[in-house]
């Protein structure tokens, strides 16, 4: 009776051990194949979650005459959709703006609202504008004299905007009067253009009062 029945008992361990193989074999492998796929997942989610760093701030040009029209300057920009933050330096005449908007579009609003020069100085636009053409003198064999009516805020901006008059072509000599805004001008220069040329240096509404020629 012994014999016959240790054949089974050992056929029944056999048979038990080999499903634990086979077991221990696949389980691993799985483990591994998942282990990989959730480290795949994570990484686009990771990328997905990344936000855009924001715009670096931009530097613009701005022609400032005083604390008066630096403040009315920051005033204007700071209610422009976007924008978060200003910081005027008027030692250099630079305005540093932070926020996500377009520089060209500030640049173009600040002239607008306020009638002064604006350029991006950073980062450079894709395009400048269009270059203010030159203004020739005119051909006048006699003096002038011409009295323009211009706005100007305090006597720094009557100052400057004596200088520019100063370097067109033609002008000897200019005298402003921030109070009563009268600018006289009197050289070889046409009246005309002398009207278009300070409108466009100073971006001032200008009127020609009067004009005396002399011999």
């Amino acid at each position: 009776m012994g014999e016959e029945t240790n054949p089974v008992r050992i056929g029944i361990h056999a048979l038990d051990h080999l499903e634990e193989i086979k077991v221990e074999e696949v389980k691993p492998e799985e483990k591994a194949d998942e282990k990989a796929e959730e480290k795949k997942e994570e990484k686009v989610e990771e990328e997905k979650k990344e936000e855009p760093k924001p715009p670096a701030p931009f530097v613009l040009f701005v022609d400032l005459h005083c604390v008066g029209c630096a403040k009315k300057i920051e005033r204007s920009i700071m209610k422009i959709r976007g924008v978060e933050g200003v910081v005027i330096d008027m030692a250099k005449n630079e305005v540093t703006i932070k926020g996500i908007v377009e520089p060209q579009a500030v640049c173009n609003k600040i002239m607008k609202r306020t009638k002064r020069k604006a350029q991006v100085l950073s980062p450079l636009p894709a395009a400048e504008g269009e270059p203010i053409p030159e203004i020739v003198a005119s051909q006048v064999s006699g003096v002038t004299t011409v009295e323009l009516q211009v706005n100007m805020h305090c006597e720094a901006c009557a100052e400057q905007l004596k200088k520019k008059i100063l370097k067109m072509r033609g002008v000897q000599n200019a005298v402003t009067d921030h109070t009563s805004g009268k600018v006289t001008v009197t050289g070889t220069m046409g009246s005309d253009k002398l009207v278009d040329y300070v409108y466009r240096r100073s971006n001032q509404k200008t009127s020609q009062n009067r004009t005396t020629t002399g011999a």
